[in-house]
């Protein structure tokens, strides 16, 4: 058993407790269900119970909750993103997102911007390596925690590059429609899309919320420019969804498409939820990774200069580079907003764009 100690000096690596928040949230062939409904139906009449689901997050929850108890949690506020990140996971896999996102497409962006993105950004935000290998009983955590045939995978999954673009990978290749309408009608295959985008964005945000610095961990730089490619990627996939002139999916049409709105709007709408939302995670995550080199800088400049050893000058400079880098990560979102606002206002009906109308088929 690792002594809390041992887990606070750095001894409990994210590398291994990946396998176990893939554990806490890992679904059972429940994700997809392809009931055929109406058009009318309620969607508080579409909540997808699913013991095994909530008995997961129930499960993690708990094994969280033990070892934060032995007093490696001190800030309420990592606490409180650790269980954010389940109840992301209980909105996606259990509330009615889950049945409505294979009705509505935009909705769909909505599931699988948690699964992918928010669910994995809380997280490993609230760094809870040392907390649940911990809460683990004694046997768990030593293989969990050891080295072996798993940790040299997983440290192979976590090479920035790799990790990059297996989180994109996973994003464009289920966006083809073919594969798409594929996954959307099939249990199986649907299981396997949710768990590609849980699976690679809990690699992506282990990454680039490791704390640990360079070489152990990745430099900033390359953190941020994870962040960047990953957040342009997002707008190219989004942008396309959003200015194609006729609907690509047609999968939801034999569900049943709900909402009263034309397949068109639902998957322009649901490009846009792509591209703005999700590109505002990416620009989150980069503020945060940004806020936190900064500080530790800090704290490294501030010791410095208590030992006499000139840490003041490198304050400084840390500073205005960290202040560039924000305003960096900040015009990239306002430049996707500003280009979204542009093709917010349609040239031709043609487009369909924001426009609500028959349900075709």
């Amino acid at each position: 058993m690792l002594h809390p100690a041992q887990a606070q000096q750095g001894g409990v690596k994210i590398r291994h407790v990946f396998p176990l928040a893939l554990l806490a949230a890992w679904p059972a062939p429940a994700f997809a269900h392809g009931d055929v409904v109406s058009e009318n139906t309620s969607p508080w009449a579409m909540w997808q119970i699913s013991p095994e689901i909530i008995i997961a997050l129930l499960l993690a929850g708990l094994v969280y909750w033990r070892g934060s108890r032995h007093g490696l949690v001190h800030e309420k506020w990592r606490i409180a993103a650790f269980f954010g990140g389940l109840l992301a996971l209980f909105v996606a896999l259990v509330s009615p997102v889950e049945e409505l996102a294979d009705h509505i497409f935009a909705v769909h962006q909505v599931e699988h911007m948690l699964l992918r993105t928010i669910a994995p950004m809380l997280l490993f935000l609230s760094r809870p390596q040392a907390a649940f290998v911990r809460g683990l009983p004694p046997g768990v955590s030593r293989f969990f925690a050891g080295r072996g045939w798993l940790r040299g995978i997983i440290d192979a999954l976590r090479f920035p590059p790799v990790a990059t673009t297996l989180f994109l990978a996973a994003s464009y290749f289920w966006m083809y429609p073919a594969f798409h309408d594929m996954a959307i009608l099939d249990k199986p295959i649907h299981y396997l899309w949710h768990v590609s985008l849980l699976v690679t964005g809990l690699l992506f945000f282990s990454v680039v919320f490791d704390r640990r610095p360079a070489p152990h961990g990745a430099g900033l730089g390359m953190r941020i420019s994870m962040v960047v490619v990953a957040a342009l990627g997002n707008i190219i996939l989004g942008s396309i969804l959003t200015f194609k002139g006729m609907p690509l999916y047609s999968a939801y049409l034999e569900l049943g498409h709900m909402w009263h709105v034309s397949m068109l709007s639902d998957e322009q709408t649901g490009g846009l939820i792509m591209w703005i939302p999700g590109t505002m995670m990416f620009a989150v995550s980069a503020l945060i990774v940004i806020h936190r080199w900064a500080s530790e800088e800090t704290r490294i400049a501030d010791r410095r200069e208590r030992t006499g050893r000139g840490g003041a000058v490198a304050k400084t400079s840390n500073g205005a580079l960290a202040l560039g880098l924000a305003l960096f990560s900040l015009l990239m979102l306002l430049l996707a907003v500003s280009v979204v606002a542009v093709i917010d206002h349609p040239h031709s009906q043609q487009r369909d764009f924001g426009m609500a109308g028959a349900i075709p088929g």
